[in-house]
């Protein structure tokens, strides 16, 4: 595959992969290969974000998120997202750090899907 082809949602999900990977150092091909089962190929496949089945990204990044205790709160998700689109919004996602007395405010918001055309 051509560089220039390689962009699309294997490509995403390869960088969503070596993300998780590189949070925690123990995650490594052959942890991965110990608790899931998956071939070192196959990792190293993901990684580079190549055309595998989709249920290997999944079973790999939950492992991953769960080795990291990540939890992606996916109904959430779904939710925002059925009023996005029922509503015509944009959908805005923030990084909220953590500090030692709670969250705070973010500073910037950014803007990850909008209705092409609509004016703010």
């Amino acid at each position: 595959m051509t560089k220039e082809n390689n962009h699309g949602p294997y490509e995403f999900l390869g960088n969503m992969v070596v993300s998780l990977m590189n949070v925690d150092p123990s995650v490594s091909i052959s942890f991965l290969e110990t608790e899931i089962h998956v071939s070192r190929r196959d990792v190293c496949a993901m990684r580079q974000g190549k055309d595998l089945h989709l249920y290997q990204y999944v079973r790999v990044m939950n492992c991953i998120m769960d080795e990291i205790h990540l939890e992606i709160l996916l109904n959430v998700l779904l939710k925002e997202l059925k009023t996005v689109l029922t509503a015509h919004c944009d959908l805005v996602i923030g990084t909220v750090p953590h500090r030692p007395y709670g969250n705070s405010q973010p500073a910037e918001w950014m803007v990850v899907m909008k209705w092409d055309g609509v004016r703010g």
